[in-house]
């Protein structure tokens, strides 16, 4: 008898921490004040949307209603904390939301590699790694101009290094020094010669159309092409007889699916509950193309062997100078413009490497080498970042 009274207080007992389990998350949130920030997700958090006010807005309004449950739900900042916790733990691995920022406006922004921390000023260089990154960039640049090639460095801004204002609505006041503009506070505002500021002239242009896309970490197609005229008024200094085609037409407006591969935004396809994906953003007028694909070279060492980092080669025979790009993904709209300007440019998606350089040395002597990459890796080789 005893023993049949304790089984039946421990099924109540566990029906009670069952029904506790499940309501005490409903309840939190309907006795606690809604908030409008996720300090651990750094991101603003849905609104409860209006009342619908015909059928055609139901699905708007079920809509809303699914992401505000979804972001107030009781409990949530630990929840998505532990998940992150173990992701990283177990699988070595970030959950998504902590990667993707939800900004104003619809804006997405990539929170990965601690750029958020880096806005804030929070992951500051120290002035020896500082030192050393200036001279590591100074040593590839000597050991280039001593055989006549020239050389050329630039960093293709963060999203929330341009539109800060989209980040949040209180981004002025976090706003701290970011590792690039101590680059710029340690040389006094200026730049090495050999680098090209691609910041400065999309903040003086932002004011008019967009230059990224919303829903990805990239720059659109116009704000490729502003930083691609930079990039050639540099060159055409260190060129100055050759003729360079710099002039490209935009036509009309495109509405749809944007981000480096028109999937809708590398952005969106990260963040599992971003339904929205369409855009409208400048698109550039078809050209005659002068530019062939040639052949590439083997043999050249460490090349990334993923199908979407590909190495190749293009060039446009009436041209007489070549090039080699290292690159990243902000260069790939760059591409078909930039290989109108030369007779040969060989494409590695890397860093820049010594070896490679040596190895093509042997086949091919450029004119140039530009290395091009995504402001967050650029001092990675003196303080990298945690992995993605």
């Amino acid at each position: 008898m005893q023993a049949n009274t304790v089984t039946a207080c421990g099924r109540w007992l566990v029906i009670l921490l069952f029904l506790a389990a499940i309501g005490l998350p409903g309840l939190t949130m309907l006795l606690t004040p809604a908030r409008d920030w996720s300090e651990r997700e750094k991101r603003k958090l849905a609104e409860l949307p209006a009342p619908p006010v015909s059928a055609t807005e139901l699905p708007r309004f079920f809509t809303g209603v699914d992401a505000y449950l979804n972001d107030h739900f009781g409990f949530r900042g630990l929840l998505v904390s532990r998940y992150q916790r173990e992701m990283a733990k177990r699988f070595n691995r970030s959950g998504a939301p902590g990667q993707v920022h939800q900004g104003l406006d619809g804006w997405l922004f990539y929170t990965a590699f601690e750029l958020l921390e880096d806005f804030r000023g929070e992951t500051p260089l120290s002035a020896p790694q500082l030192d050393q990154w200036l001279a590591e960039q100074a040593e590839k640049e000597a050991w280039l101009r001593g055989r006549s090639i020239r050389y050329l460095l630039a960093a293709a801004p963060n999203k929330q290094s341009i539109y800060p204002e989209k980040l949040m609505a209180r981004a002025p006041a976090i706003k701290g020094t970011t590792r690039f503009e101590q680059l710029e506070q340690r040389l006094g505002g200026r730049l090495p010669p050999y680098m090209v500021d691609l910041h400065t002239p999309l903040r003086r242009a932002k004011g008019g159309k967009n230059l990224y896309f919303k829903y990805d970490t990239h720059w659109n197609p116009l704000g490729a092409y502003l930083a691609f005229g930079e990039l050639f008024q540099r060159i055409g200094a260190l060129f100055p007889d050759q003729v360079f085609t710099t002039e490209f037409a935009f036509g009309p407006d495109r509405t749809g699916y944007g981000g480096n591969d028109n999937l809708g935004g590398d952005l969106a396809l990260i963040l599992p509950r971003a339904r929205e994906r369409t855009e409208t953003y400048p698109q550039l007028q078809r050209f005659e193309r002068c530019a062939q694909p040639l052949p590439f070279p083997e043999g050249l060492s460490d090349l990334p062997t993923e199908g979407d980092r590909p190495s190749f080669a293009w060039g446009c025979p009436t041209r007489n100078l070549t090039a080699v790009v290292f690159r990243d993904s902000f260069f790939t709209p760059l591409e078909r413009l930039f290989v109108e300007n030369f007779r040969e440019v060989l494409f590695l998606w890397k860093d820049y490497s010594q070896e490679n350089m040596e190895e093509i040395l042997t086949f091919l002597k450029p004119d140039l080498v530009l290395e091009i990459k995504v402001e967050r890796h650029l001092f990675d080789s003196v303080a990298p970042r945690p992995e993605e």
